[in-house]
């Protein structure tokens, strides 16, 4: 510790997740409702997943947005955050501009996912009934799509690594 204090503490080793919300021409949100076995119920989620090892923050949210909802648009990289003060991992947040389907998602058909389609009202009513697993994420998107650029949103480059 910095007072030179020694402590125990359990680390969590985790890799580095994405999450990218889709914001369609339309001016619609796209969110993935899954089913989740720790509160035994479905949930409303940003598409997004793990950073695989040698893999760009970048192409990881958009292969991500990719599979699990089979839409490709314009990402924007909001912000880096901890996962939480008992992890080395970072979460990246991105925003998809101009989202369009370009395919069907790679998922199995299963009844654990659904893709969804709201309105920009229906997603801040997703935010507030507390059913959203990445409220942080779903913040800084909707500060984003109100506000122009909060933070130092920058493009992301299609060619990056």
């Amino acid at each position: 510790m910095p007072s030179g204090a020694e402590a125990a503490f359990y680390l969590r080793d985790e890799p580095d997740v994405v999450v990218c919300l889709p914001f369609t021409e339309k001016q619609t949100c796209i969110l993935v409702e899954e089913f989740r076995h720790g509160p035994d119920r479905s949930l409303f989620e940003i598409p997004g997943g793990n950073v695989d090892p040698g893999e760009s923050i970048v192409k990881a949210a958009e292969r991500e947005v990719l599979e699990e909802t089979g839409y490709a648009g314009e990402s924007v990289h909001l912000v880096s955050t901890w996962i939480s003060a008992y992890s080395r991992a970072r979460k990246h947040i991105f925003l998809m501009r101009n989202a369009r389907r370009v395919k069907e998602p790679d998922i199995a058909d299963s009844e654990l996912l659904r893709v969804l389609d709201v309105s920009l009202e229906e997603f801040v009513g997703v935010l507030k009934s507390g059913e959203l697993t990445d409220l942080d994420a779903g913040l800084l998107c909707l500060e984003y799509l109100r506000e122009g650029s909060p933070l130092r949103a920058e493009r992301s480059p299609a060619s990056s690594p």
